[in-house]
């Protein structure tokens, strides 16, 4: 499936969802993306996410932040038999230079298995589905 800039890719053989944005995107092409992406967890029952963040820039305000934590991320509280795991993958030069101001850095020191999520950030894919599988 692509759209809004985005492929997602399911992958039962890890069991996870691969979602890989391909260019650059607007705040409104995220949102859907996040809410497509929730769409193929509900299909495939896949609460293990990949999403790869290398080919696009930061894309961090605070309206999008605001969304993120008040609207998408309470979706996923009791969704699934288990809280959602995503993995963000970053380039390490973007992992370096960016880390402090990225949103995905901060959503990733902020995860809450409580509230039905888990994140963590990676620069290895291999690495980011090992912790997926866990």
């Amino acid at each position: 499936m692509q759209d809004f800039g985005l492929e997602i890719t399911p992958r039962p053989d890890l069991p996870a969802i691969v979602a890989r944005w391909q260019r650059e995107i607007t705040e409104s092409e995220l949102q859907h993306g996040y809410l497509g992406i929730l769409a193929a967890g509900d299909v495939l029952g896949c609460w293990r996410w990949l999403l790869d963040l290398r080919r696009r820039e930061e894309l961090a305000t605070p309206a999008l932040t605001a969304w993120v934590n008040a609207e998408f991320f309470p979706r996923l509280l009791h969704r699934y038999p288990a809280p959602v795991r995503i993995a963000f993958l970053i380039s390490p030069l973007r992992a370096a230079t960016e880390q402090s101001a990225s949103s995905a850095a901060a959503i990733s020191a902020a995860a809450h298995p409580e509230q039905g999520y888990q994140t963590a950030l990676f620069t290895d894919e291999a690495t980011a589905y090992h912790w997926l599988a866990q």
